[in-house]
């Protein structure tokens, strides 16, 4: 039987807003205009945001719950391309280099997203060269990251799926302390497995496996990547 999932409670603009590292080099002022000017919006499971090809008149940030960037493949199929949460940014190049979207956004989870009309975003961008850098530190090399694990989950085993999500979630959202990696989200094993591609019963396997095993701890919803060599090689499928 499918585990329903519920809905997240709504955060607040600013909420989201002061979430968000990338626009935390902007002055106060701005992430309030950023706040008071755009649009919470609220997405079941599978639903899609936008479409690529479609005039990017505003980016987006993830209040709550997890949005892949996806395109089609040759043959027609879905691939996922990127893997974004809380306090992430999607669409902004594309607002700023006033083009299409190039992948289409679509919800992993039950999710809220804050709408920032281009009108409100690109004043700002273009008055705020510590922003400017900040996109360039922290866009480019995400997306390069992402794409080489996304990589996995067109060939790969449920493992490296679910040891895929677990790194790529350690990069936006990881606290390293010694060879431990913590994730500072909570996940349950059915936003895991919405993720990964897996079923719920799957994830709770792999994720009991690993734990006993020493990889992986639990604690809470809050998980710690104990062995990450181990889980690098579960993703790359080596000895």
């Amino acid at each position: 039987m499918e585990i329903m999932a519920s809905r997240p409670e709504r955060p607040t603009n600013l909420a989201v807003v002061e979430s968000c590292t990338l626009l935390n080099s902007i002055p106060v002022a701005d992430r309030q205009q950023v706040a008071n000017n755009s649009f919470m919006a609220y997405a079941e499971r599978g639903e899609v945001i936008w479409l690529a090809g479609t005039a990017a008149e505003c980016c987006v940030i993830a209040g709550t719950g997890f949005i892949k960037m996806t395109k089609l493949s040759s043959s027609g199929h879905e691939v996922t391309m990127e893997l974004l949460g809380p306090g992430q940014v999607l669409g902004l190049m594309a607002v700023i280099e006033g083009r299409q979207f190039p992948l289409s956004a679509v919800s992993v989870t039950n999710c809220w997203y804050l709408k920032v009309p281009s009108r409100v975003i690109l004043p700002i961008y273009q008055a705020n060269s510590n922003l400017k850098d900040q996109v360039v530190r922290t866009i480019g090399p995400r997306v390069r990251r992402a794409h080489e694990m996304m990589s996995r989950f067109s060939t790969g085993s449920a493992e490296e799926c679910i040891a895929a999500v677990l790194f790529i979630l350690a990069d936006s959202y990881g606290t390293h302390k010694g060879n431990k990696v913590r994730l500072d989200v909570p996940l349950t094993r059915q936003e895991i497995s919405e993720m990964a591609g897996t079923t719920v019963e799957t994830t709770i396997r792999v994720m009991s496996r690993w734990q006993k095993s020493g990889i992986v701890r639990t604690e809470h919803q809050m998980i710690t990547i104990l062995d990450a060599e181990r889980l690098d090689r579960i993703m790359r499928d080596t000895p």
